[in-house]
């Protein structure tokens, strides 16, 4: 028991160290061509080699939570291959282990990396990629907010009405030109509302200007210079509209789903997105599954360099295909639950069936 113990340890402790280092690699590589791109607009704006440097942290999680489950992948590929060509697997089944048990072996080490993710996506990236863009607006040159064409207008839901706004200031507590649908559950047109502009006081939005036309028969119209606004839409929402993230914490998801929180694409964009985020963290034990037969029978089907070459490819095809189906769900075309949960099912199912065949 002492023996399975010890070699627990050792599994999980090069485990992490192999993914920590592939991690590290791929990440420095990504930032690297990332900051090649934007080096001489950071030194145009005269911030130096400290905005060189912040700007190369600030944007670091939204690099490395990419990057997870493929640094999992060839961690996991290199650790059990490494343990195949130096017959160390060899040792442990002498102590009795089974292939499954080492397997086992290495999945709490495969939790922590997927728990580690799930909280890099949902609250360090959302915030870091909120205070790059904040940042990035606040040391712009003049120049390079110029533009020709006129600002476009922000489209939105909530509380299941179409809103339509011309422009939205950059602290979100004022905008200009407003136009609302508010629709029944059939989602038929029930009313419309437009204002001028709308400006947050006092923790309530007063509107000027407003027309409000009441669909029916017959049809009434009412005019209003000013009116209170009740609506459950804070500046903060405003300038997630003007300038929406790609990275969403499940809180805020959530709150979109249900239509407490204004969104500006379709629900079956943000019920994916929120799949995706409860999903994402468990690719992480998939690929650590897919990379198991390098160790147990593979390298007797064709060598260790191709065993490590079809984890690699199954692994990629995984990844791939993952990003098509999100894709599809995001555009209404997949049901979000088949989009994010079949290929995640599908690849470990065969991820399995190869574990299963090679150790007979």
């Amino acid at each position: 028991m002492n023996h399975r113990s010890t070699i627990t340890r050792y599994l999980t402790r090069t485990f992490l160290i192999r993914v920590l280092s592939v991690l590290i690699a791929l990440s420095a590589l990504l930032q690297l061509l990332d900051l090649l791109d934007a080096a001489s607009t950071v030194l145009e704006r005269g911030l130096g080699a400290g905005g060189l440097m912040h700007y190369t942290i600030i944007r670091l999680p939204m690099v490395v939570e990419r990057i997870v489950p493929l640094a999992v992948l060839i961690g996991s590929l290199s650790t059990l291959w490494t343990f195949a060509s130096t017959n160390e697997i060899v040792a442990m089944r002498s102590v009795g282990m089974t292939p499954y048990q080492i397997m086992g072996a290495l999945l709490p080490a495969a939790l922590i990396v997927a728990i580690g993710h799930f909280l890099l996506a949902d609250q360090v990236a959302p915030r870091a990629e909120r205070a790059f863009v904040t940042w990035w607006n606040e040391t712009a040159l003049p120049d390079e907010g110029a533009d020709d064409e006129p600002a476009k207008p922000v489209w939105f839901r909530l509380h299941g009405s179409i809103m339509r706004v011309a422009s939205i200031a950059e602290d979100g507590r004022r905008f200009e030109g407003l136009e609302v649908v508010d629709r029944d559950a059939a989602g038929r047109a029930t009313a419309l509302m437009s204002a001028q502009s709308g400006e947050y006081v006092d923790r309530v939005w007063r509107l000027t200007g407003v027309v409000r036309t009441h669909i029916g028969d017959p049809v009434r119209v009412e005019h209003d210079d000013g009116m209170v606004w009740d609506v459950s839409l804070s500046p903060g929402n405003m300038v997630d509209l003007s300038k929406p993230m790609e990275n969403i914490s499940i809180h805020r998801l959530i709150r979109i789903v249900r239509g407490t929180w204004a969104g500006g694409e379709s629900p079956a964009f943000y019920a994916t997105r929120l799949h995706s985020t409860y999903a994402a963290p468990l690719a992480s034990l998939v690929m650590l599954l897919l990379a198991a037969p390098v160790a147990h029978g593979m390298r007797r089907r064709g060598g260790a360099m191709g065993s490590m070459a079809l984890g690699t490819v199954i692994g990629l095809v995984f990844l791939l295909s993952a990003g098509i189906l999100g894709s599809m769900g995001q555009a209404g075309v997949l049901p979000p639950l088949i989009a994010v949960w079949a290929p995640l099912l599908l690849f470990a199912a065969i991820g399995g069936a190869i574990m299963v065949y090679v150790e007979g």
